[in-house]
């Protein structure tokens, strides 16, 4: 069985479900879908609610975009040839989700991952929870203006403000801004220290620098999906990166002229019970710093070019229960430790959550900090 097809099995897409090479499944019930608008709403919300409900039953896909193989090569180039927003004056402003969508398809593990100790709680299974189906119906009739308020990519929207977090994939836009700003060098080595589900991969891949691109990962599940990625970037763009199954404690990179990634935070996300995972070696903050964030950076500062550029994506978390984690000044301090300098911090802005509370965010700029370093 090809990966593709094991990536369709576990979404429950066959034959009847394709019908271009970038679809969602319900292309035959976008004329019904058209009928309900919010006049259609205000007049019988309930009525209104359960019609459209039962729509996303009878299909009962997942409402995101699928892809054939011809799909995602296309998708690749289209990104390759896609605007982004640079790095400029020290931070990246909100940008478009450009390449999103290929990583949510291609790495369905993402779905298994648990955010902040709440269990399973992935887009997919509040899918397929009819009470939450209907709330996300119900907003976006309520939250949503214009045309299309209840459209695939509505609901998957609306799906992932009900009840609860989720877990993130890396803007493959942003990887792309952040690292020519860094390493503005043609051919330059980028290590990738954790690689996720494949926003650098694909950024990288893409940039017109042409970088050599070694990442690593340690779950194996995904270290399948990033190779198959892999693959389809080179048959795309011509562009091959290295994707390596090993832990950042542990892999020696060389001759690196940046080191880059959003290393896993602790225990904010379980991506599996295999015993490489952070969350399982490493039972409390102090030795999550002490086996894995130390010898990780200490890796990169003898590996790295004297020349070169270290820089991370990490941030103070909350998990469920409103526990707080401060990592940001400690992770700075052990860098600096080790032997290197904190020369800047480039703001990445972030999107503020849809609802009434946040006023209290007005006027204040949301965003999480890359954090750069030099020997």
């Amino acid at each position: 069985m090809t990966v593709l097809q094991e990536i369709y099995n576990f979404w429950g897409i066959t034959s009847k479900n394709i019908h271009n090479k970038e679809f969602t499944g319900y292309e035959p019930y976008y004329s019904q879908l058209d009928q309900f608008s919010k006049d259609t709403y205000e007049k019988d919300p309930e009525t209104t609610i359960c019609s459209v409900f039962d729509i996303y039953r009878t299909v009962n896909l997942v409402p995101i975009i699928y892809y054939t193989k011809d799909g995602i090569l296309d998708a690749i180039k289209e990104f390759k040839q896609s605007s982004y927003n640079s790095v400029s004056k020290g931070r990246i402003n909100l940008g478009n989700n450009k390449g999103q969508p290929l990583s949510r398809f291609l790495f369905p593990n993402m779905m298994t991952a648990e955010p902040k100790g709440r269990g399973h709680n992935s887009v997919r299974d509040r899918f397929y929870d009819d009470k939450k189906l209907k709330r996300a119906i119900r907003l976006c009739f309520e939250m949503r203006e214009g045309n299309h308020l209840v459209y695939p990519t509505a609901i998957r929207r609306a799906l992932e403000l009900v009840t609860g977090e989720n877990v993130q994939n890396f803007k493959p836009q942003n990887a792309r801004a952040i690292v020519e700003d860094l390493c503005p060098v043609m051919w330059g080595n980028v290590y990738d220290y954790s690689c996720g589900y494949g926003g650098r991969l694909l950024g990288i891949g893409s940039s017109n620098m042409k970088y050599n691109y070694i990442g690593i990962e340690p779950n194996t599940e995904t270290v399948k999906y990033l190779n198959f990625f892999n693959d389809c970037i080179d048959e795309a763009v011509g562009v091959r990166g290295t994707i390596v199954q090993s832990v950042s404690e542990e892999y020696q990179p060389t001759d690196i002229d940046l080191a880059f990634s959003s290393p896993p935070y602790f225990n904010l996300e379980k991506y599996s019970d295999e015993d490489t995972q952070c969350m399982v070696r490493y039972r409390t903050l102090d030795e999550w710093f002490s086996g894995y964030v130390e010898p990780t950076i200490e890796n990169i500062y003898k590996g790295l070019n004297q020349d070169g550029i270290f820089a991370t994506n990490i941030a103070d978390y909350k998990t469920y229960g409103n526990k707080e984690y401060k990592v940001v000044d400690d992770w700075i301090q052990t860098s600096e430790r080790i032997g290197f300098k904190h020369v800047g911090t480039i703001k990445m802005m972030l999107n503020t959550r849809p609802g009434v509370g946040n006023q209290k965010l007005a006027g204040r700029e949301k965003y999480e900090g890359v954090y750069v370093f030099k020997k």
